[in-house]
């Protein structure tokens, strides 16, 4: 995150907006400059066309801040389309684009930037390629042979290690890992809330039975390449999507003194080096399962990890455009970041952008500059994987584990049904006429 006078200006406009809506700052607490915002734009009162919304939005982009601020971090589709609209006739009626008129992209949704393999996020504006970064690649496939799972013991309470005076403190948050994973896991509470919503499905809404209601658990994975030599690192991952293997991909001179994993569900680590010590917060064991308006207030052991919204999202521009979808959308970001930024900077003593790199979805992730010469890659064949304590763990063939997940719901719902989940629908019955 860079601290420029285009993201303060950005900030303080939204949290004019959130003083208007009624949203009050914690007793003892100063306005945040930058972090809080509720994306609650006064479309009556100010005029916000979209075609200048845009431009601005560009605008800000070519500043040169840095992250997905740089002109040649933005989209290249996402560039035509505006740049379309920017070179039309000036006699456009700017009132007649509509929010929907904002498309998303391959490289950003309305969530943040989204960008597959080979792209790698990093914190400077230059687009970086795998191959970069790193040689001899070998990615993981769903078939991927690993060599042992060795369980991680969940923090009992919310409190994480504190960072020493030397160490940096930096990491990862995303929502969804683009890598597969050779592995599945789910726990007894996964499987019986599935179970029910199956049922329910199958009693209410005359559902046939089908695989799509099977609960999976497959898990994702995503390379973290880490190649700061400024100081001991404290690493923090963090995600809020299915499951990720964080795979550890250290230069030689980098020292990882400690890694906190935070995640909705069961995730691990592969690859870590042998004197880093390592701790794993589950989201659930904390925080109840998300509804519209549960993380606007700050709170202890608030950890679902929310990422700021930013002004080149998707959703805030079509915000920016009067959409009241993405307005709510950007408000509960804006909201549950704030909420989660008090817990984070309680428990860690700095800011949840420190020194983070964040994106909606993401396959490889560089923390630190652009090695002079790539690194040799480290899959995830032949390792041990470190993963948080879960009551059903799948290993082996892809099919196989698909196979036995399958079977262990099938068994479940058909003991619910007495030993006949067709039981569970029967057909209607006729009646003879008289």
């Amino acid at each position: 995150m860079t601290d420029d006078k285009r993201q303060e200006d950005f900030a303080q406009r939204l949290s004019r907006i959130a003083h208007e809506r009624g949203d009050a700052v914690a007793p003892g607490q100063d306005a945040p400059k930058r972090d809080v915002s509720d994306f609650s734009y006064d479309m009556p009162g100010e005029s916000h066309p979209i075609r200048n919304g845009i431009i601005w939005a560009i605008a800000l982009a070519v500043a040169g801040a840095g992250g997905y601020y740089g002109w040649s971090a933005v989209p290249q589709d996402l560039k035509s389309a505006l740049a379309a609209l920017v070179s039309s006739d000036d006699s456009i009626d700017d009132t007649t684009l509509l929010p929907e008129d904002i498309p998303q992209t391959d490289t950003m949704s309305d969530e943040g930037p989204t960008l597959a393999s080979p792209a790698v996020v990093g914190a400077a504006a230059e687009s970086l390629s795998l191959n970069d970064v790193v040689t001899q690649v070998s990615l993981p496939t769903e078939n991927t042979a690993i060599r042992d799972i060795i369980p991680i013991v969940r923090n009992a309470s919310c409190e994480l290690r504190a960072p020493l005076a030397s160490e940096k403190v930096s990491g990862v948050r995303i929502e969804n890992a683009l890598l597969p994973a050779p592995l599945s896991a789910f726990s007894e509470q996964q499987l019986t809330d599935q179970v029910l919503q199956n049922i329910e499905a199958i009693t209410q809404g005359d559902v046939a039975p089908n695989s799509a209601m099977v609960l999976a658990g497959q898990k994702t994975s995503l390379d973290v390449i880490v190649t700061d030599t400024s100081a001991p690192l404290y690493l923090v991952l963090q995600n809020m999507g299915p499951g990720v293997i964080w795979n550890l991909q250290a230069a030689p001179e980098v020292e990882i003194a400690h890694v906190a994993v935070i995640g909705s569900d069961f995730s691990g680590v592969a690859n870590l080096p042998p004197d880093t010590t390592l701790e794993a917060l589950l989201v659930g064991d904390f925080v109840p399962p998300y509804q519209y308006g549960a993380d606007d207030t700050p709170r202890a052991c608030m950890i679902r990890p929310w990422r700021n919204p930013q002004p080149d999202w998707i959703g805030s521009l079509k915000t920016e455009a009067g959409s009241l979808a993405s307005q709510n959308q950007m408000y509960s970001y804006a909201k549950g970041y704030q909420a989660y930024n008090g817990w984070f900077t309680a428990t860690l003593g700095v800011d949840a952008a420190t020194n983070m790199i964040t994106a909606r979805d993401a396959a490889h992730v560089l923390l630190g500059p652009k090695p002079a010469e790539p690194l040799s890659y480290r899959g995830l064949a032949g390792q041990d994987i470190r993963l948080m304590e879960a009551d059903y763990l799948f290993v082996g063939d892809a099919a196989a584990r698909k196979d036995a997940a399958a079977q262990l719901h099938l068994g479940l719902m058909s003991v619910a049904a007495g030993g006949d989940i067709s039981a569970l629908n029967p057909p209607a019955l006729e009646r003879n006429g008289q």
